[in-house]
């Protein structure tokens, strides 16, 4: 069973506030059960220059705001560290230009079973 309220203390510590407990059923892939999610700048490998280049160009087009590819990978460092000490994955909701919505979750019952 995650400590939720340890997971958010981590990422505080780690500069990201604004982390909020959810549960519930969502049509995001691989986001269902209980999570934490919270809107962070976008740095690191979610920055533009560090996508690959279609998304980059797809990034520069998009009316909505902002593209990437969702790979965990893109995450923060940090937040990622976290997820894994905590058996969580990360799973990144949406994103605009210059900030990224992005949940630590409980692993799907689809990825635990392979």
């Amino acid at each position: 069973m995650t400590d939720w309220e340890r997971v958010k203390q981590e990422l505080r510590e780690a500069g990201y506030s604004g982390f909020k407990f959810e549960s519930g059923e969502t049509p995001v892939p691989g986001l269902s059960g209980e999570w934490v999610e919270g809107e962070i700048a976008r740095e690191g490998g979610l920055k533009r220059e560090n996508q690959p280049l279609s998304m980059r160009i797809l990034d520069t087009l998009s009316f909505s705001g902002g593209a990437l590819n969702a790979d965990p990978k893109y995450a923060p460092e940090s937040i990622r560290k976290i997820a894994t000490q905590h058996g969580l994955e990360v799973v990144i909701i949406s994103v605009t230009t210059d900030m990224a919505r992005v949940a630590l979750c409980e692993p799907s019952e689809r990825n635990t079973s392979s």
